[in-house]
């Protein structure tokens, strides 16, 4: 589980004792998970857990910032299926007690994964997750549960076409709508990434995923015309047997639509300039 050292004056508490009918409905850890599927339509197959997040709270990305908890999901499938890695919609970012950055989500979400098989899974075939999560507002509450279903009663859900949408693609410089310039190394302390744009869009998100190992801080984004500077210090953390050579984040832009697109990019912290 990926985790960053939760600040002093946030205080993760297991709330117990007596709470409203609108806690209730959350349940103590402020948000509810449950089992769907992408079945049909043809390939691929996916299974995934629907966050339901209380109104005010928020749950966390595989990098949750400066503090917090990655939500965690564990697959349990029969001997002959087999997943993918967990695809991780686009983030929102927040602001934590003491300025800290954070990244997770609001409001609902999906994380899923593809099925793998040599066969269709059969009707009866049960498969399930272990999940958690951290669940923060003004405190921060762990949250947990158990999923189980057979193949057949696990819901499909019609928002799996939005999800898919809410994925970030993976960079390669052919339908993003910006060229990538990257400077700056491991060794120099920081990372410099230009974006020349073919249209401006109406803003510009940045969020690191880095390696174990590796501290990303002081992330400033600047925009003029067609062009935006996003500049990041990049450090080595004291007692780190693992030297990082490859930086991973997303970058995310909303268009005129208020409509968000995010392309996942690997910068090289091994050379001066890419």
């Amino acid at each position: 589980m990926r985790y960053r050292t939760f600040l002093t004056a946030v205080v993760v508490v297991l709330i117990a004792g007596t709470v409203s009918a609108v806690e209730q409905d959350y349940g103590q850890s402020n948000a509810r998970a449950r089992l769907v599927a992408k079945k049909h339509g043809g390939e691929p197959v996916f299974l995934g857990v629907s966050f339901d997040i209380k109104p005010g709270w928020h749950i966390y990305w595989k990098n949750p910032g400066g503090a917090g908890l990655a939500t965690e999901i564990r697959w349990r499938l029969p001997e002959d299926a087999d997943h993918g890695d967990l695809l991780w919609p686009l983030p929102v970012a927040f602001t934590q007690s003491g300025d800290i950055p954070g990244y997770g989500y609001e409001g609902s979400v999906v994380l899923a994964t593809e099925l793998r098989s040599a066969t269709a899974l059969p009707g009866t075939a049960v498969v399930g997750a272990s999940v958690s999560w951290l669940a923060c507002k003004d405190v921060c509450v762990l949250g947990s549960a158990e999923l189980e279903s057979s193949w057949a009663e696990v819901a499909i859900d019609p928002g799996f076409s939005v999800w898919a949408e809410s994925l970030p693609r993976t960079f390669d410089g052919s339908d993003a709508p910006f060229t990538l310039t990257a400077k700056g190394s491991l060794t120099a302390g920081h990372i410099d990434l230009w974006l020349q744009w073919r249209t401006a869009p109406q803003s510009i998100e940045f969020f690191p995923d880095p390696p174990e190992g590796l501290e990303v801080k002081d992330v400033t984004i600047q925009s003029r015309g067609g062009l935006t500077r996003i500049d990041a210090a990049v450090r080595a953390m004291a007692g780190s047997t693992v030297t990082p050579d490859t930086l991973d984040s997303v970058v995310v832009v909303t268009d005129e639509n208020h409509h968000r697109r995010g392309w996942e990019l690997a910068v090289d912290l091994t050379t001066e300039a890419q």
